[in-house]
């Protein structure tokens, strides 16, 4: 079996913002960071929870993940 220096790749999230249509990839690390700030939640197509967070583009609270 062959190491991994620093374990396996972060995953990826795609998010949209429901607002102004902006669409990003979210590092998994953004995202568990997040966790501890922000209120809403939302469900991946897999049933996990995961933050809303703020559009880097419009600043509303409405940057959601469409995984």
């Amino acid at each position: 079996m062959e190491e991994v220096p620093f374990g396996v790749p972060p995953r990826i999230y795609n998010y949209r913002c429901s607002k102004c249509n902006y669409k990003s990839e979210m590092n998994e690390a953004i995202i568990d960071t997040a966790y501890g700030w922000s209120k809403k939640r939302t469900k991946t197509s897999d049933g996990e929870t995961i933050p809303v967070l703020e559009c880097p583009d419009c600043n509303r609270f409405s940057f959601v993940c469409i995984d």
